[in-house]
């Protein structure tokens, strides 16, 4: 046998299937072998072109066949974006499969073996491929010659498998059905002069002589010129299980470390939510993952983890063990576009599970209803950055300063004498005032002391100043302790770089007290 093993350390697979537009929102799963055959013949060209064309040819050739897959866990997402034009801008709809960084897709030819010297071809050709469909789909390729998993995708043979899906791949023809097939072609000849295909002069493409030259051929002129399918290439029908688009994650027992604890979601709707809604919408999330996670550990009661809460109604003894719903505003046009669920301790499998299954926030008022789409699973460092358009989060960044996002909300009340004046300490703080509670909180969760501590009188949004008293404060119910609706922002420094989330202060589970990373060259 032979098998490649494929890695996505982007954690996204983007790959519109033949035939389709990318607004139609379908990806290529698995990735077709038409696909895998050219991205070997495409490295060959770029990075290893010493190799031999036949033996370049006759690995393709052997690569033909049809092959099986492991698919690894895995869910559907997609982004929204409009692409800049001169006159107009173009909205587009972009899906793709996200997969744990972590793990690998297999494709295995049981029925194919090599010689040495064509394993050796393989692996330089696997080495140099560095993407496979668009180019942010980077992956890591490597050939195997044994293997103890299971395939759970393979061709069809017309029985009716349970738990299975019926999904067209394109593939290629082997080399003596091409030939056949060439031969029944009519109104275009097999080209004899130019092995990888030419135009008559009527413009037409003409049928490359064989299957190593039919896999040359360009995708665009091929449609320019009314090909419904490449020469060489014919449609599948493979099985794969129904939930191949559905994350199952499944973290090795006691090992906290392999769990994720942060859940990235984007948010969609008209209109999305004001900045200063933060606390409403991270109630609307717990809502919803609470909703979504009844029941999954054998109780009727939502998971400790989303409630916060005992099976028995009783808080948990740790008031931070349970997760944090962060709402944020990434762009900056001042409407929340992403919700981050995080927490320190991880998520087990049940709750991946019910963070997996969320598709609608429910709104009040009579407004449209939310839709939050899963776009990664991991750790705060794969998501932490200032590169917006490339799905990072300041929230989730590192740095020496940070500043407050939302109003930082106190849970005492400040200590003064009876004529008003402050108590203050040794130190000078006032007593339970505000640098005092958020030094204090800073501590409380792990952080270093600040070096710096400075007021914020307000955040900016679309250009525009947002004081802290515009934000919503009243919890949905009531709940938690709050000395006083005046809210505080803060500008921290500490001496060396530190990774958030911080959400500090009153309601900070639901995004009150947030505090966002600034670039250096910001600051």
């Amino acid at each position: 046998m032979v098998g490649l093993k494929i890695g996505f350390p982007a954690g996204r697979y983007h790959a519109t299937p033949w035939g389709h537009h990318v607004n139609e929102g379908l990806v290529e799963w698995p990735p077709s072998p038409w696909r895998l055959l050219r991205a070997l013949i495409a490295a060959w060209y770029r990075r290893v072109p010493e190799l031999p064309e036949e033996a370049v040819k006759g690995l393709v050739e052997k690569l033909s066949a049809l092959p099986s897959y492991y698919l690894p866990p895995a869910y559907l997402g997609h982004t929204r974006h409009f692409m800049p034009a001169p006159e107009e801008k173009t909205k587009i709809f972009d899906a793709f499969v996200a997969i744990n960084r972590h793990a690998s897709l297999k494709v295995l030819w049981p029925a194919v073996h090599l010689s040495s010297e064509e394993y050796l071809v393989l692996k330089l050709l696997a080495s140099a491929v560095s993407y496979l469909g668009r180019a942010e789909s980077w992956v890591t390729v490597e050939p195997f010659d044994r293997w103890e998993g299971e395939a759970n995708c393979f061709p069809a043979d017309g029985q009716e498998r349970e738990g299975f899906e019926l999904v067209q791949v394109l593939a290629a023809y082997s080399p003596g059905e091409y030939l056949e097939w060439a031969r029944q072609q009519t109104g275009r000849t097999i080209n004899e002069t130019d092995g990888h295909g030419s135009r008559h002069k009527t413009g037409a493409v003409s049928i490359p002589r064989d299957l190593f030259a039919a896999l040359h051929a360009d995708t665009a002129e091929l449609r320019q010129h009314g090909w419904s399918l490449p020469p060489g290439a014919k449609w599948v029908e493979y099985v794969r299980p129904r939930t191949a688009l559905q994350l199952r994650y499944q973290p090795e027992p006691n090992v906290i470390a392999l769990q994720p604890t942060v859940a990235r979601f984007a948010v969609y709707g008209k209109p999305l939510p004001l900045l200063t809604e933060t606390l409403w919408l991270g109630e609307r999330m717990r809502q919803g993952l609470m909703s979504q996670s009844r029941g999954l550990d054998g109780s009727e009661h939502a998971l400790p983890i989303f409630s916060g809460r005992s099976p028995d109604g009783r808080p948990l003894d740790d008031d931070h063990a349970h997760a944090f719903f962060l709402p944020s505003d990434d762009d900056g046009d001042g409407r929340l576009d992403h919700i981050t669920v995080y927490t320190s301790g991880g998520f087990n499998s049940e709750a991946v599970v019910a963070i997996s299954r969320l598709r609608k926030l429910w709104q009040p008022d009579g407004r449209e209803d939310l839709y939050v789409v899963l776009i990664g699973l991991g750790h705060p460092e794969d998501f932490g950055g200032f590169g917006v358009d490339k799905g990072e989060s300041p929230l989730l960044g590192s740095s020496k300063v940070w500043v407050s996002r939302t109003p930082f909300l106190l849970t005492r009340h400040p200590k003064v004498y009876r004529d008003g004046r402050p108590k203050l300490d040794e130190n000078g703080f006032q007593i339970d005032g505000p640098e005092m509670q958020l030094r204090m909180e800073l501590a409380r969760r792990g952080f270093p002391a600040p070096i710096k501590v400075e007021p914020v009188e307000f955040t900016r949004a679309a250009g525009k100043r947002i004081r802290w008293l515009e934000f919503r404060w009243q919890r949905h119910g009531g709940g938690g302790k709050l000395a006083s609706p005046l809210g505080y922002g803060f500008r921290l420094t500490f001496a060396e770089p530190v990774r958030g989330p911080i959400v500090l202060g009153y309601a900070c589970h639901f995004g009150l007290g947030q505090f966002i990373a600034l670039k250096e060259s910001d600051v």
